[in-house]
């Protein structure tokens, strides 16, 4: 991609040389001798600039005419390569090297890069949850919507096998002469009345989960964990939240090289014609100015201005291409945080697995412990006469323990029901929404905000080595 700007700007250059050759005393454009001409030519250039610029000037003008292409075409070109190497590679290359990348950066202190979106993956899912839960949503109110009597529901047809499998087990353990003494139908009661408290068991669980999920749930540690495990999933969330914006920057590489193409051209001519030996250098000048500032302004059009501005009496109002679409935008940003991250599979599983993981297999324990006291109920005092105060308590503890282990196994059958419960797609799309353009522009603007000025000079410095291959391979030998 970046070698088509190189050959078409080291051809521009290369014509633009001949010229100058040419005027400097080379064989004439016609095949001709040039040395008369030459030497009118340094004569004009001695006597007054003014008469060197209409000396260089004339029908060859026309090659000086091509330079604001070049550069509208390494301004396209350089901003699609910033912006592939924001995202890519997603692992640092060569792997060879990974040991001398800084921590959260996109480079390698002995060569090498990385996506800088996967390689602040982390760090930005960080920012990114805590701004969601700021403004966005509530994370007891959101659980707050599970109905504990659906949830139980939902849960029954993994959950009743499970638990008749796990009291029975408990009672051969625990009291294997008596369970195995009692006749079988006598077994089969007292299993089904323990199950008829089931569903009251996993309301209570559920209840107890809304009180104190802050308590059992790290939002933020889900998230980072997601987003470091999974960087394709945060640049697809990237790629499709930003495609236009994304448009708009490549686009107007092209527009804006173009404009500062001229501007190098103009500049470029004079230079070429009064001081040929300064010219050569000012292409990398002119390359990483127009790389960089094509990527500047590209960024400053997407979120700047914030609120709506009136320009030219009114005639046109401007306003950033990122907070235009703002209904856009909220829309397709709630339902890929939904697919992606905050869904019922993945709070559950950091629930059950993560870092809190101890904190929740309490919260069952202790709601086990008070089912197994109530099921028994009038006859826990025969329970505990017949095994003894320390078998039952071992029976209570047992059975709280196989639950907890039970639980991943039973509760994916209710994440449907909990991820319509839930309504994170909603209650998300509608907060950001409404939210005015400042506090829209802050929800996902800071997430990569920081490392804006790392686009815009990976910008710059492609369009400087542009600008050193056409020295190199033009002006050097010139």
């Amino acid at each position: 991609m970046l070698f088509l700007p190189m050959v078409t700007s080291a051809l521009v250059a290369s014509a633009v040389g001949a010229h100058r050759k040419m005027l400097d005393g080379g064989e004439d454009f016609f095949g001709g001798d040039g040395s008369a001409r030459s030497q009118h030519d340094r004569s004009l250039l001695g006597s007054s600039d003014l008469a060197a610029l209409e000396a260089g000037s004339g029908t060859h003008f026309a090659l000086y005419i091509i330079i604001p292409f070049v550069s509208a075409i390494v301004g396209y070109a350089t901003n699609v390569v910033a912006l592939k190497m924001t995202f890519y590679p997603l692992e640092f290359t060569p792997a060879a090297l990974k040991f001398a990348q800084p921590k959260g950066q996109p480079f390698g202190l002995l060569g090498g890069w990385q996506g800088i979106i996967p390689a602040k993956a982390g760090k930005m899912a960080a920012i990114l949850c805590d701004l969601m839960t700021s403004k966005l949503l509530d994370v007891k109110e959101m659980f707050g919507k599970i109905h504990p009597k659906r949830f139980a529901e939902a849960l029954a047809p993994e959950m009743a096998p499970a638990m008749h499998r796990i009291i029975e087990d408990v009672a051969r353990k625990e009291a294997p002469e008596f369970w195995e003494g009692l006749p079988v139908y006598v077994q089969a009661a007292l299993v089904k009345e323990a199950m008829a408290g089931a569903p009251e068991f996993l309301a209570d669980v559920i209840e107890d989960l809304q009180n104190h999920v802050y308590e059992v749930l790290d939002l933020k540690a889900m998230v980072v964990k997601l987003c470091e495990a999974n960087k394709q999933d945060v640049v697809r969330m990237f790629q499709e939240v930003g495609e236009s914006e994304f448009r708009i920057i490549e686009n107007s590489g092209a527009y804006f090289g173009f404009l500062f193409g001229v501007v190098q051209m103009c500049v470029f001519y004079v230079v070429d014609v009064l001081e040929p030996s300064y010219s050569g250098p000012l292409l990398p000048v002119f390359g990483f100015i127009t790389g960089y500032l094509t990527n500047w302004v590209a960024l400053k059009l997407i979120f700047r201005p914030i609120h709506p501005t009136p320009v030219l009496c009114g005639l046109f109002t401007l306003q950033g291409a990122f907070l235009r679409r703002q209904k856009e935008v909220s829309e397709k940003f709630s339902k890929l945080n939904v697919e992606l991250f905050c869904n019922a599979k993945n709070l559950w599983e950091e629930m059950m697995h993560g870092r809190l993981r101890e904190d929740f297999g309490e919260l069952v324990m202790r709601n086990t412990r008070h089912f197994t006291d109530v099921t028994l109920g009038p006859a826990k005092p025969i329970a505990t006469l017949v095994l003894g105060p320390e078998a039952y308590g071992r029976m209570r503890e047992h059975i709280a323990e196989q639950l907890v282990r039970e639980l991943p196994k039973c509760v994916p059958c209710s994440y449907a029901y909990q991820d319509g419960a839930l309504e994170v797609e909603n209650t998300v799309c509608v907060a950001m929404k409404g939210l005015p353009p400042d506090e829209f522009e802050g929800v996902l603007h800071p997430v990569f905000e920081e490392d804006e000025i790392k686009l815009i000079v990976i910008g710059g410095c492609l369009g400087a080595l542009v600008g050193v291959a056409q020295y190199l391979l033009v002006f050097s030998s010139s």
